[in-house]
């Protein structure tokens, strides 16, 4: 009798730390996620545009884009990743436009241009 209680202690105690280990093993697996259920879930289109706004004039600009603001010093440029329609505004006054007036509004087409500012 004594036995079969170690046995079936012995049994459990290999039970629980196997359950234990197992989602960290699952997770080191070399093949990592490749059979991931719902494969669809975790990816996500990713809908936004990307470009670059390059400031070429002399002095530094800012400019607002979803109420954020941000500065493009001269002769730099910031690259920004814009769900498509979102507006570009200046935040300060340049050559050619003043404070608030909209520099641009993101189209597809702009994918991976350059938008040159003053």
């Amino acid at each position: 009798m004594l036995s079969l209680t170690r046995t079936l202690a012995s049994s459990l105690a290999l039970l629980t730390i196997a359950a234990i280990m197992t989602p960290a093993v699952a997770n080191a697996w070399p093949l990592g996620r490749l059979f991931h259920l719902h494969p669809g879930a975790s990816q996500s289109a990713d809908s936004r545009v990307s470009l670059r706004i390059y400031n070429k004039g002399e002095s530094f600009q800012d400019v607002r884009i979803d109420g954020q603001v941000y500065t493009v010093m001269t002769h730099q440029s910031l690259e920004i990743k814009a769900p498509v329609g979102t507006t570009v505004y200046a935040a300060s006054t340049g050559f050619g436009h003043r404070k608030g007036d909209l520099l641009l509004a993101v189209a597809p087409e702009m994918t991976g241009k350059t938008i040159f500012i003053n």
